[in-house]
């Protein structure tokens, strides 16, 4: 259904009205991949946590990839065998708080020996990681700001097997690129589950502060077992050891409090310390403010970010500029202490450049969409090839919400969910992740829909149901529609026993039902993030079995809160941070208008 570009640097096939270009910068073949591959190679532990319920202590651990089949569990309860279970979660009645548990494996009548140091029950179903707030301070105009934990991501950092959880600040005067003022600085912080905290980058006066501005990707780059932290930084960046990139002096702030002169650079820094490792020019770079869709300063400084194995062997660093005119998106390999650039695609380079221009969302997803074991960008409406080359285009537009994933396990392949801003176009629509050919649409709408989600969410309908602010309905794989759509529009979360996702929308989480959804959870005390958008610090499987955390920054911004289930599963399935595709969406969740990741199969 598609072409790519063989020969050339820029050239334009039909396919779906596909237009094709790039630039790459580095022409050595691609290693050779096993193209049935999507696991992720992070060496974790087993996540053991043991969480307070009603009735004593609920535990609960990863099944990892490594596992043969048919493994059971011994469960241990201050040195004393309690248990054998064939689930990877187990309940404790009439157990103290305080209580020390252990899990080992056992395969073949042979018990493994458990990690050295037993997880004690918690008193609560949450735990809190204590966090330290940074000073407020005043801007040039004289507007004082404090500081709010906003956007998280985790990674092992120190190679122990465990996660350690990298979080931003931001201050209360942070901005959208469309408002103008000034901003305080931006902080970066690594913390481990106890709160210790590892380092604190200051990203300085030449970088905004807004959801717009800074997407931080963490991620294994080097393959030692430890994980590095990729952003974007300026002058005045200062490290976790307190050196600073560039210039200590230059202050780039226009009177709007926009930075539209100065150097970018992309920086990758050592998790472990917080020290900058490697620096290079961001690309691409702003050049003309102007021709990226206005003169003032907004577009221009509209940012994604993601991480691929556009190789299918190792990541690579997505960094990515613009998506309501002009869409540049460039690869970066960290190998060997170096930053390499891999390939550049520009939209303006195609001399067919209106197929891709305007094509952006809000945000970006990363998936093998052809089935060859490396990775491609969905970027709203249209898909870069590993290589770099476009992949497709199919002239949908611009649009505020994502999901890609196995939304219709029925059919081969994986699929892309999205809403419209252009109020021409479909207000949603359903489509073949590998060619963009559109499956079913909602009818337009007139207007610019602004929230839309594709997730398992009801038994009584096999594969995702879709549903959209556009329209009142819940809609199933064949855009048929079966009934009332959700309270919320938001983030889907893996919360009860079952195999369908539930609603995590601002400090709770709901059931859907074909009558009213059931709340599941409120959380108290804690706050969401990004304004309207009301989005959780982070979700992502981090710890105990297959199903999902939440991580909401206390009220008092002291410490994140990070709750998870304590009901029982009879699923036995490995972490889901061991699927590739899945993992790649934890590290790109903080991405612009965060959205909640989707693995790279249907789970039943």
């Amino acid at each position: 259904m598609s072409s790519r570009v063989l020969t050339g640097f820029v050239a334009a096939v039909a396919a779906v009205s596909v237009a094709v270009v790039g630039i790459p910068t580095d022409t050595a073949p691609a290693a050779a991949a096993d193209p049935t591959s999507t696991t992720n190679t992070e060496n974790l532990d087993r996540g053991l946590i043991s969480l307070r319920t009603g009735g004593g202590n609920f535990l609960s651990w990863r099944l990892l990839d490594a596992d043969p089949a048919g493994t059971t569990y011994a469960v241990y309860r201050d040195g004393a065998r309690i248990g054998v279970t064939g689930t990877t979660n187990f309940t404790d009645s009439g157990a103290a708080a305080g209580a020390a548990y252990t899990v080992r494996p056992v395969t073949g009548g042979v018990e493994t020996l458990a990690a050295a140091t037993p997880t004690v029950a918690l008193a609560a179903a949450y735990q809190d990681v204590p966090i330290q707030i940074p000073a407020g301070g005043t801007t040039p105009d004289g507007v004082a700001y404090t500081y709010s934990a906003n956007d998280a991501s985790v990674g092992d950092l120190d190679g122990d097997g465990s996660y350690e959880i990298v979080l931003k600040w931001d201050p209360s005067n942070a901005k959208d690129n469309s408002q103008s003022g000034y901003t305080g600085p931006v902080y970066i912080d690594a913390y481990k589950l106890n709160g210790t905290r590892l380092w604190r980058i200051n990203l300085g006066k030449n970088i905004r502060a807004g959801a717009h501005y800074t997407q931080f990707q963490v991620f294994d780059y080097d393959g030692d077992g430890k994980a590095e932290v990729a952003m974007k930084t300026a002058d005045g960046s200062t490290d976790g050891t307190g050196v600073v990139i560039g210039s200590s002096s230059a202050d780039y702030r226009n009177s709007s409090g926009y930075i539209l002169s100065g150097p970018e650079f992309l920086t990758v820094f050592n998790g472990q310390t917080g020290r900058a490792m490697a620096t290079a020019d961001y690309v691409p770079a702003r050049g003309t403010v102007s021709s990226w869709g206005d003169s003032y300063g907004n577009r221009v400084d509209r940012f994604l970010a993601g991480t691929a194995y556009i190789n299918g062997s190792y990541p690579s660093i997505i960094m990515a500029r613009g998506y309501y005119t002009r869409s540049v998106v460039a690869a970066w390999d960290f190998r060997n202490g170096t930053l390499t650039r891999k390939w550049t695609f520009d939209s303006s380079s195609s001399t067919n450049g209106s197929a891709w221009t305007g094509q952006g969302n809000h945000q970006l997803s990363i998936a093998d969409v052809d089935s060859d074991g490396k990775d491609e960008i969905m970027y709203g409406a249209m898909a870069i090839d590993d290589n770099g080359y476009g992949l497709w285009t199919n002239g949908q537009g611009h649009g505020d919400a994502y999901h890609v994933g196995d939304l219709i396990p029925s059919r081969a392949g994986l699929e892309v969910f999205k809403v419209n801003e252009n109020t021409s176009k479909p207000a949603a629509w359903m489509g073949d992740a590998r060619t963009g050919a559109i499956i079913w649409s909602n009818p337009t709408c007139g207007c610019d829909n602004g929230r839309g989600v594709s997730a398992d969410i009801y038994a009584g309908s096999p594969g995702a149901e879709s549903w959209s602010s556009a329209y009142s309905n819940l809609y199933n794989t064949s855009g048929a529609s079966i009934g009332r759509k959700p309270s919320s529009a938001n983030f889907v979360i893996w919360w009860d026993g079952d195999a369908q996702r539930e609603l995590l929308d601002g400090t709770h989480i709901d059931k859907y039902g074909t009558s009213a959804d059931t709340r599941l959870l409120t959380a108290d005390g804690v706050h969401s993030n990004n304004g309207t958008k009301a989005t959780p610090s982070l979700q992502a499987d981090i710890l105990g079995d297959w199903r999902e955390e939440v991580i909401w920054p206390t009220t008092n911004n002291t410490a994140l809160r990070i709750y998870s289930t304590t009901d029982a599963t009879s699923i036995s399935r490995a972490s889901l941070m061991q699927d590739r595709m899945y993992r790649e969406a934890v590290a790109w969740q903080n991405t612009a208008y965060n959205q909640p990741p989707h693995p790279s199969f249907a789970i039943s």
